[in-house]
C-alpha cells in the first residue's frame, strides 16, 4: 500500500485524499477546511486554500474594517466636557509669547486667580496693546473700551475651570508691580491710581459664569487686604456681555480688581477687562 500520511484508509468506506495547501501533508480531503481572512473589508474573504486543523489560522482582526456606529440621538440641555481645558489646563491659546519678555500691559502687574485657558494677561491684551491704555489724547483721561470683543471664546479667556464659591474669582492690577521696571524699595512710596470706572467683557460663547447671571464687584486696596468695594451689581448672564460701571470714590489705591461670584461648580471666565484711570494722562504712565 502506498504511504498515506495522516489520512485514514478504509476499503469499506473509501475517502478521497488531499494535500494541505500549507504544510503539504496528506490528509483525507473532507478533513481539510477553507481558510478565511479579513482583507480590508467588512466581511471575511475566502482565500481559496484548503488547510488542515493545525494550519488553520484565526482571521487577523487588523485587516478588518472598523465600522463606526451611528451617532447617538442628541439630547436637550447637553453639558459636554470642556475637552480643550481638560487636556491642557493651562492652555497657551490667546497667549502672546512676546509678553514673557515685554508684557502687553505696561501699567502694573496682573493679579488674580483666573489662570486657566488664556491666563490673566489675555484679558488685558487688546489688539496688541494693553486694554488699560486706550485713550489717544495726551490731555484726555483714560476711558474704558467701548467696542466689543469679537469671537473671543472661553478657551482663550482668563478663566477658572471650576469657579470658587462666593466673591473669590478675581482678576486685576497691582499698579506698583510693573514688570518692565524693578520693584521699588519699601521706603519708596507705592504707585497708586484713582479709577473712575471699568468695562468687563464676557466670552463670546458663554456668560461670565456659565450657569447664568451672577454678582460682581470692583474693588480697591492699598495693600491687597482688606478690599474696598467701589462698584457692584449683577451680570445679565448672556454670552458676549459688555459690563460697564463707574465709581465715585476718588481714593487712590495700589490694587484694583474685578471680582465675580462663583458657585463652586460652573466655570467662570473674563474675555477682557479695561480699567479707566482718572488721575493721569496716557503719556504720563
Amino acid at each position: 500500500m502506498r504511504p498515506h500520511g495522516r489520512a485514514q484508509i478504509s476499503q469499506s468506506h473509501p475517502r478521497a485524499l488531499a494535500v494541505c495547501d500549507r504544510c503539504g501533508f496528506l490528509f483525507n480531503q473532507d478533513d481539510l477546511q477553507w481558510q478565511w481572512d479579513w482583507k480590508q473589508g467588512p466581511r471575511l474573504f475566502n482565500l481559496r486554500i484548503l488547510v488542515c486543523r493545525t494550519c488553520l489560522d484565526v482571521p487577523q482582526e487588523s485587516g478588518r474594517t472598523i465600522v463606526l456606529p451611528p451617532d447617538p440621538v442628541p439630547i436637550a440641555n447637553a453639558r459636554p466636557e470642556n475637552y480643550a481645558l481638560a487636556d491642557n489646563p493651562v492652555s497657551p491659546l490667546g497667549f502672546n509669547p512676546a509678553g514673557v519678555f515685554t508684557p502687553t500691559s505696561s501699567l502694573g502687574g496682573t493679579t488674580g486667580n483666573l489662570i486657566h485657558n488664556g491666563g490673566l494677561e489675555s484679558a488685558f491684551s487688546w489688539n496688541g496693546q494693553s486694554s488699560a491704555v486706550n485713550s489717544t489724547s495726551v490731555t484726555g483721561l483714560f476711558a474704558p473700551q467701548t467696542k466689543p470683543l469679537v469671537n473671543k471664546r472661553f478657551a482663550t479667556c482668563a478663566a477658572l475651570a471650576v469657579s470658587i464659591s462666593s466673591f473669590q474669582n478675581t482678576i486685576g492690577k497691582n499698579w506698583n508691580g510693573n514688570p518692565a521696571t524693578p520693584t521699588p524699595a519699601s521706603t519708596v512710596a507705592a504707585i497708586t491710581h484713582v479709577v473712575s470706572g471699568f468695562a468687563a467683557y464676557a466670552p463670546s460663547d458663554q456668560p461670565f459664569l456659565r450657569t447664568g447671571p451672577t454678582g460682581y464687584q470692583f474693588q480697591g486696596s492699598s495693600d491687597g487686604a482688606p478690599w474696598t468695594t467701589l462698584a457692584s451689581g449683577t451680570t445679565a448672564g448672556t454670552a458676549g456681555e459688555t459690563l460697564t460701571a463707574t465709581t465715585s470714590i476718588a481714593t487712590a489705591y495700589q490694587f484694583h480688581q474685578f471680582v465675580l461670584q462663583g458657585d463652586g461648580i460652573s466655570n467662570v471666565g473674563v474675555a477682557g477687562l479695561s480699567i479707566a484711570i482718572s488721575d493721569a494722562a496716557p503719556n504720563d504712565i
